[in-house]
């Protein structure tokens, strides 16, 4: 359905798998925009990408819609559909010597027929809207084509990704959460004017935080607390002192910022072998061998393996 879009009415479509078959993304709000790209990329299942998602860049010589369109025409390959972006749109529709499309607004000059004029580009564009593909998504993504895509509105998915938006609301309603405002400033008050650093933080807040409703401040310190403890360090320390409560918060952490299961599993080996009693310590190697099988086998979570574990380790002795 043709119109104007938020980014996270886009990012819905995208989870629903009902994706428009044209976006022109657009605003000041470099990082969202990259956002957005990539959650189109990954329409397509990852083993498969490389045959059906095409990236096309507006600074490379000779890039044009007709190019990114005439991609978008060939049939997928072993997937549902095939998905065409051009990123640094506003260089592909750049009228001569650079200029970008929306400064060459009633401009009456000749352009250059080299990559086709800024008149021609569109032109093709209106009439693809028309008819898109059925099997392709195809993603024109530009700063300051506004003007541009607007007029386009009634036969496109036009997506504004605006940097002066509050970040922690609209995170808010895509992920039907709510920050307590005392988060919310703390948020605010951690990133100041850096819009991809704010939206940074909260989306790590909410991975944290994930199940809950509601975000308190005591989340988003525990969160912005991290670069102390990178690497497994507070975690390692948690468990070598046997706090079990806050060594699970430490993991929960951890997973959310990406740490591979097997690497946890490395740094508590670690806090076995340095500081675990040796009455204790054929069991605690038990635990992690079995823990390291399941692993390997895909015999549970690795969350609750690792969890699991933890507990174990922290009910022993210490050397």
């Amino acid at each position: 359905m043709p119109g104007h879009f938020s980014p996270a009415a886009v990012r819905k479509q995208i989870a629903a798998g009902a994706p428009e078959p044209l976006y022109l993304i657009t605003g000041d709000d470099e990082s969202e925009m990259s956002a957005l790209g990539t959650a189109l990329a990954e329409l397509v299942e990852e083993d498969l990408r490389a045959f059906n998602v095409q990236r096309f860049y507006g600074t490379d010589a000779g890039t044009t819609v007709a190019a990114v369109l005439d991609a978008a025409s060939t049939l997928p390959l072993l997937a549902p559909r095939r998905v065409a972006i051009l990123l640094q749109a506003e260089c592909a529709l750049a009228g001569r010597k650079g200029r970008s499309a929306e400064a060459e607004e009633g401009d009456d000059g000749a352009e250059p027929a080299e990559g086709g004029s800024k008149s021609s580009q569109l032109a093709l564009l209106k009439e693809y809207a028309k008819r898109p593909h059925a099997h392709a998504v195809v993603a024109l993504i530009g700063l300051g084509l506004q003007r541009t895509f607007d007029p386009l509105a009634k036969q496109a998915a036009v997506v504004t990704c605006e940097a002066s938006a509050d970040v922690v609301r609209a995170l808010e309603t895509e992920h039907g959460v709510r920050f307590d405002r005392d988060a919310a400033e703390l948020l605010r008050q951690m990133a100041g004017a850096d819009v991809a650093r704010l939206r940074s933080d909260v989306e790590r807040v909410l991975l944290y935080a994930a199940g809950r409703k509601t975000i308190t401040r005591e989340h988003v310190q525990d969160v912005s607390g991290r670069a102390a403890s990178a690497g497994g360090k507070k975690l390692w320390a948690e468990v070598a002192n046997r706090h079990a409560a806050a060594a699970l918060k430490e993991l929960e952490l951890e997973l959310a910022e990406g740490a591979v299961p097997f690497m946890i599993l490395g740094l508590l080996r670690s806090v076995a072998e340095r500081t675990v009693a040796a009455r204790d310590l054929p069991g605690a190697v038990d635990a992690l061998l079995r823990t390291d099988l399941a692993l390997k086998t895909s015999g549970g979570d690795p969350r609750v393996l690792l969890e699991r574990l933890i507990v174990e380790l922290c009910g022993t002795g210490r050397e």
